[in-house]
């Protein structure tokens, strides 16, 4: 795959017409403007339809009436969230060009519109600000690993991404069981949310049978392990069957044929993580006879270990990124960042501006993530979009 350099950039694209770069499936900014916005409407509402399914799979609860329609109410939301981001990008880009600029640079092209259509995000409630947020940041800093790894100073490998992943996972559940104890609780998507610090305190105890008090559960400790365990198994399993099965749906004999032993691996690493770590915290209270915050550093740590049943790099990723959102929100608390501040919907815009720009400059290190995203919100036109970018600068290189 080419990527587009500066140089090369704007050497074959700089004095390009809107048509033949941004929308060169026509000749008029005003349709492209229609066209795109179309598509974007059926993209999104199709995109945010799995993401909302799958964040309902990761409660592993039944829904009530009330709650059914709050999850419906933050899906229209989201689906104008995503249908904004992604028809603007012709519409700014074409604007820009005519009044601001003589022609398209490279900053100014994918960065800069992509930025300033970011603030879209103000669709989205507060609580799920944060947490668009911190995965945008987590497939940023993907995106720089990744580039790092391109120009050969750094090497990726699955036994170094789960160390990372142990390591991280060890503070971050630290944190969260820290952070249970605060008022304003940090909004996080996670596997699952480890309970507050028992205060109750009773006699050291051995072996595994019945429940220690310190325990912060109420069932058997044998029976809270292997429930989590087979939850989160069923969980990734039944992700990983969606993402195969639905693209098929419409063959559904080539569809159950697809699935393979190796479609288990994401039910065996979140079921295995949770088990781990509630195991572990158990045997601590169990033999101490307390609860404390600081039996989640090698709990979280051991638990990590499972992580290498399948292994990825924004998973890796996500305990650093979910520890400096809590570490983000106790600032906030203590005054350390002003109130007043958007730091969310700035660090946002920022984090989809450079993104984007990957997408179209990038490719080769641009996180998958957001491919699919762009492909799958504006309908195919991010693809069309990328590939007249490429075509042109082919045509330019000697």
């Amino acid at each position: 795959m080419v990527e587009a350099s500066k140089f090369w950039f704007e050497k074959a694209c700089g004095s390009s017409e809107c048509k033949s770069l941004i929308h060169p499936w026509t000749d008029r900014c005003c349709d492209a403007t229609t066209s795109m916005l179309w598509h974007c409407i059926r993209g999104s509402y199709k995109f945010y339809a799995m993401v909302y399914l799958i964040q309902i799979l990761m409660r592993g609860k039944k829904l009530g009436k009330k709650e059914i329609m709050e999850q419906f109410r933050l899906y229209l939301k989201s689906g104008i969230f995503g249908l904004t981001v992604g028809s603007s990008f012709v519409t700014l880009n074409c604007i820009f060009r005519k009044l601001f600029f003589s022609e398209f640079s490279y900053y100014t092209t994918v960065l800069l519109p992509c930025t300033v259509s970011g603030l879209a995000v103000y669709f989205e409630p507060p609580h799920r600000r944060v947490l668009v947020v911190n995965l945008f940041v987590n497939l940023v800093f993907e995106y720089w690993l990744r580039t790092l790894e391109m120009k050969g100073w750094l090497r990726r490998s699955p036994g170094r991404e789960t160390l990372i992943f142990m390591l991280g996972s060890a503070i971050f559940f630290y944190c969260m069981r820290r952070d249970r104890e605060n008022e304003k609780r940090t909004p996080l998507f996670w596997f699952f949310t480890p309970p507050k610090v028992s205060k109750v305190t009773g006699e050291p105890m051995t072996g595994f049978k019945g429940k220690s008090p310190a325990c912060p559960h109420r069932e058997p400790c044998l029976n809270y392990v292997l429930k989590g365990t087979a939850q989160l198994f069923g969980v990734g399993c039944a992700m990983t069957m969606l993402r195969t099965i639905i693209p098929k749906i419409l063959t559904p004999t080539k569809a159950l044929k697809s699935l393979k032993f190796s479609h288990l691996r994401l039910g065996i690493f979140f079921g295995g993580y949770i088990g781990i770590y509630r195991l572990v915290n158990c045997l601590l209270c169990r033999a101490h006879g307390k609860d404390s915050s600081l039996y989640a550093l090698p709990a979280g740590f051991l638990a990590g270990a499972a992580f290498r049943a399948s292994p990825s790099t924004p998973i890796a990723l996500a305990p650093v990124t979910s520890t400096l959102q809590i570490l983000g929100s106790w600032a906030y608390q203590k005054g350390m960042i002003p109130e007043g501040l958007p730091l969310v919907e700035l660090l946002y815009c920022l984090c989809q501006g450079i993104l984007f720009h990957a997408r179209v400059m990038h490719e080769d290190v641009c996180p998958r993530y957001i491919i699919n995203l762009m492909h799958t919100v504006t309908s195919n036109k991010a693809d069309e979009i990328q590939a007249a970018f490429i075509q042109k600068i082919l045509k330019a290189m000697p």
